[in-house]
């Protein structure tokens, strides 16, 4: 099957035409922020090199960022309209997982680096077996480089045993600092030049779902930014901000609507019976966030001091990104301060970069790694505690 990858999520802009695993065509140029200008002929040149019509094309894959907001912009555009013209199958990979996927590493926590400004790098965190099977460990996070080492030595600590490795663009820029920290971590030099459309193409084809810090088979493109557009941040607080937020108790009358919002929310979602038995747990606080007369979202924490639990928090697809689960959050941890509870820890998804960037945000960290605790798909989870 004819295919066509476009690497632009940075100015190091490549394209490649691939029939099978034969490599056709493949350019590569520095843009710098001329992708809207640039990107479609070079599309076109590597298409005509190869001697393949568009239409031929069986798939098309973008990469999804992070990385210019511009480049993953224009990428995945250009990469819609040739999908649409031939028919095909858009496919996807993030520009840290395709360098993860790509990287020659075994038993490694493995840290893409993609620069996202002078002072900022974008970076994954990957587990690499001693086999080489590669599995995300955290969602990733844009940091400041020098906040990069405390992050980094917090995954580190749930895979003591993993060298660390620093791979991409971003380790190229950052060297000499990653090299004092940890000698010989950016001795393989890999993609310090540039992010590559090859390793774009090898991992939107891998069929291993979110665990690997992919995207789930069949599922539509979507960009990857790890931080919101200023503008889009500023919209969005005004229009959200002038509906308050109410919270009040669950009650056994909310549990059919709940159970409804579970199976849309999550793809292993809680049964209704199991709501009804943690409600009449003497330790439960179970509540309701209400937005604009609907519900807008629930959690459900065990406080058994000294410790807790937040065993569920869900917010309704409509309401979300407008503050109900930071407040159903807040709410929580007011009530283990009460019951003078000293530790609240939860479990999350290693693919939920909105949940864990919310929970970094009031304090929780890194404690532990459950591997395997998800189905449907498959993932680890990571244990994120915060002392009260």
């Amino acid at each position: 099957m004819n295919g066509l990858a476009i690497e632009s999520a940075t100015a190091h802009v490549e394209v490649a035409v691939l029939a099978g695993s034969e490599v056709r065509a493949h350019r590569i140029e520095e843009v710098g922020q001329g992708h809207t200008r640039r990107l479609t002929p070079l599309v076109a040149g590597a298409l005509a090199q190869a001697g393949i019509e568009p239409r031929a094309l069986g798939w098309v894959a973008a990469d999804l960022g992070p990385g210019s907001f511009t480049g993953v912009r224009v990428g995945l555009a250009t990469a819609r309209a040739f999908a649409l013209v031939a028919g095909a199958e858009r496919l996807g990979a993030t520009s840290l997982a395709a360098l993860a996927h790509a990287a020659p590493v075994r038993r490694a926590l493995l840290v893409p680096l993609v620069p996202a400004g002078r002072q900022d790098v974008y970076a994954g965190f990957y587990r690499v077996a001693p086999r080489g099977g590669v599995r995300l460990l955290a969602a990733p996070r844009v940091l400041r480089v020098d906040a990069l080492a405390d992050a980094v030595e917090e995954a580190r600590a749930l895979v003591p045993d993993h060298a660390v490795r620093f791979v991409g663009p971003g380790a190229g820029r950052e060297r000499e600092r990653l090299e004092r920290a940890w000698p010989s971590s950016t001795a393989l030099a890999f993609r310090e030049g540039g992010l590559s459309a090859l390793d774009l193409a090898h991992a939107a084809r891998l069929d291993l779902g979110p665990g690997a810090g992919l995207a789930a088979p069949r599922s539509e493109p979507l960009p990857v930014y790890v931080r919101s557009a200023q503008a889009e941040e500023r919209v969005r607080r005004a229009v959200t901000g002038e509906i308050p937020i109410a919270i009040r108790p669950m009650t056994a009358g909310d549990l059919p609507l709940l159970a409804g919002l579970e199976r849309q929310v999550f793809s292993d979602p809680w049964p209704e019976s199991f709501f009804r038995s943690l409600l009449a747990h003497d330790g439960t606080w179970a509540r309701v966030a209400e937005r604009g007369g609907e519900v807008a979202g629930y959690a459900v924490t065990v406080v058994q001091p000294p410790t807790a639990d937040l065993e569920n928090l869900a917010t309704a697809p409509a309401h979300r990104r407008s503050g109900v689960a930071r407040a159903l959050l807040e709410d929580s941890l007011a009530a283990c301060r009460r019951e003078r509870a000293t530790e609240l820890s939860l479990e999350v998804r290693a693919s939920n970069a909105a949940a864990q960037a919310l929970y970094r945000s009031h304090g929780f960290g890194l404690a532990g790694l459950r591997i395997g605790y998800y189905r449907n798909p498959e993932e680890d989870a990571l244990i994120m505690s915060r002392p009260l």
